[in-house]
């Protein structure tokens, strides 16, 4: 997760949020890709075409910055975002005993000490922070990374990878209607039409992952 959020936030300063929330975002894919040979789980029809309406929802909310010109080292960081995702994912579904609370303090801990021995390396500690910094920054602490990577890692041992990679598609989606909510930032009609596409897909995709289990689950419950 350390050495994701760097490649994620070099990304972000070398070729802007939104392709770098695009290829970051291919880490679920990949992990979809993998799925059937890590952990033998199924690729079913609904997941297929829920994925794909995923992807091109994505495209089509950010696929604007295409057009623009970007780095080829911004977009390598933005790639190895995508790959350390990926196998951040797969890890915590092997570490299937480490939970919860015990699973985002170690993610947290280990992360810090990789991104502090990077920073230090690089530019040494001396770190000044504004004081009209600290709000934002505590909000971010205390919540999104805090709270959100609990409730995060709490239900990935729980639920199959798929799932997991098509909820994490309504991150990009949230930070496009956060930013048009409270920064008033306008959506242009293809990005409504993406947004749309994102919610269905991942709705679509789980819902046909729980309707292919309905039968299993009432044959246990008649046994």
């Amino acid at each position: 997760m350390g050495a994701s959020w760097m490649f994620l936030y070099e990304a972000y300063q070398q070729i802007g949020i939104g392709l770098s929330s695009i290829l970051y975002y291919c880490g679920p894919v990949l992990v979809m890709a993998l799925s059937p040979l890590l952990f033998h789980e199924s690729l079913t029809v609904h997941m297929g075409i829920g994925f794909s309406a995923v992807l091109i929802g994505i495209f089509l909310v950010n696929g604007n910055l295409f057009s623009e010109g970007n780095t080829i080292y911004g977009v390598f960081c933005g790639g190895m975002s995508a790959v350390t995702y990926a196998v951040m994912v797969i890890c915590n579904k092997r570490a299937a005993r480490i939970t919860g609370l015990e699973n985002a303090a170690l993610q947290l801990f280990t992360s810090f000490l990789t991104v502090a021995i990077f920073v230090g390396l690089k530019q040494g500690y001396q770190i000044a922070i504004p004081g009209t910094d600290w709000a934002p920054l505590l909000v971010l602490s205390l919540f999104n990374t805090g709270l959100g990577c609990y409730w995060y890692f709490s239900s990935i041992g729980q639920l199959p990878v798929q799932t997991v990679s098509i909820c994490g598609y309504l991150e990009p989606l949230s930070a496009v209607l956060f930013s048009a909510i409270f920064l008033h930032e306008t959506l242009l009609p293809l990005q409504i039409v993406g947004a749309v596409l994102i919610l269905s897909g991942a709705v679509f995709g789980e819902w046909g992952r729980s309707f292919q289990n309905l039968p299993k689950r009432k044959q246990q419950t008649q046994i």
